[in-house]
């Protein structure tokens, strides 16, 4: 039996959060980074590429935008 047929539906659960906590905290300090650069990023808008300063990204992933989010 390997190590994954071991583990709960419980912990690979917690451990898929815990991945995606990590990678939400890596990206921020990007923003972070690149927006005292000034620079831009390229995230997803609608499905497509798009273009901004990075200080914006990182309102928009701390939540602090000042765009309206739509409604889905």
């Amino acid at each position: 039996m390997t190590n994954y047929e071991l583990m709960s539906t419980k912990k690979i659960s917690k451990l898929t959060t815990d991945a995606g906590e990590c990678l939400k905290k890596a990206v921020r300090e990007e923003f972070r980074k690149k927006a005292l650069l000034g620079q831009y990023v390229i995230i997803s808008r609608n499905g497509k590429a798009c273009r901004i300063p990075a200080k914006e990204a990182l309102e928009i992933a701390e939540g602090k935008s000042r765009i309206k989010k739509q409604k889905p």
